[in-house]
């Protein structure tokens, strides 16, 4: 791709996000849904990279070929415009409807003051999921990918911070910052299925070999804070299952690699369960087979 076409591209991504941004907070919510969905459709048919990437996902998280028109996939595609949808628009949104299972292990965990990592996937609405934790009196700071895009940086940082959480960009100094907000007794969430550093774990996944990230097990180890891999999974418009998994203590290992990689496997272990239970919830639109690039 030229560096024009690339340009291009961003321009156009950003201008679409900025436009998802205004419409999802004026309209009303169902109105703003239905706009959302009906414009996923049209990216389901039209962006065939994307819907193949989804597709070939869903067939080794299911464990079963999906043809090219499987409604499952298009579900992806709708799931995720209504992510952009509530990140967009919770600030102005009346509060969504919120169960919970596993609350008191996340307590418990955190009164312990090591801090806890919340490690969660790109699965239902991991934002928002920040965003409830913050709203129940949980100090919250998220590490998150930079954009290449600075405007696109900008406008999701923004979003974020108003809504009370706290960001560190992924590089250099994230790992530092990280294991300040953890010894100050602060949550820190993560995204475990994907790894962007080049220097991941390689774990059995899905039956197969994939590349995680390692900073989590590492950041765990070395501040002795417990892991709790936390999803939101989307139930219905504006209505949320918020699900703490017991935590993954780091005192149950030594140090090391082989303790880097224990750990992983055992929240790899945690991800694969919940894909297989939500699969058209993973909202990831890169082969499974390319995630460490």
């Amino acid at each position: 791709m030229r560096p024009s076409q690339k340009l291009a591209g961003m321009s156009f991504k950003y201008h679409g996000y900025r436009a998802a941004q205004w419409l999802s907070a004026r309209l009303p919510p169902a109105a703003a849904f239905r706009c959302a969905e009906r414009l996923a459709d049209v990216q389901w048919r039209w962006a065939t990279n994307d819907r193949a990437a989804v597709r070939h996902n869903l067939s080794v998280v299911t464990g079963m070929p999906l043809a090219s028109n499987a409604s499952m996939s298009r579900e992806v595609f709708r799931n995720f415009a209504r992510y952009v949808v509530e990140f967009f628009s919770i600030h102005v949104a009346a509060p969504p409807r919120v169960t919970m299972e596993g609350y008191e292990g996340l307590v418990t965990a955190q009164r312990r003051g090591r801090g806890v990592i919340i490690l969660t996937a790109h699965l239902g609405n991991w934002e928002v999921g920040a965003i409830l934790l913050h709203r129940l009196g949980f100090p919250i700071t998220a590490v998150a990918l930079p954009h290449e895009d600075p405007r696109m940086n900008r406008l999701f940082e923004r979003q974020r911070q108003r809504c009370g959480v706290k960001v560190i960009p992924l590089g250099r100094s994230a790992a530092q910052q990280s294991l300040e907000r953890l010894r100050a007794g602060e949550l820190l969430g993560l995204l475990g299925d994907r790894e962007f550093t080049g220097h991941g774990v390689a774990v059995s996944w899905f039956g197969r070999q994939a590349v995680l990230p390692r900073g989590p097990a590492i950041l765990s180890l070395r501040s002795r804070a417990p892991i709790v891999p936390t999803f939101l999974i989307r139930e219905g418009r504006w209505t949320f299952r918020l699900c703490f998994e017991p935590p993954i203590e780091p005192t149950a290992y030594g140090q090391g690699e082989r303790a880097i990689r224990q750990v992983t496997e055992a929240y790899a272990t945690v991800l694969e369960r919940r894909l297989r239970q939500h699969p058209e919830q993973w909202l990831v639109f890169q082969p499974l087979g390319t995630m460490s690039s």
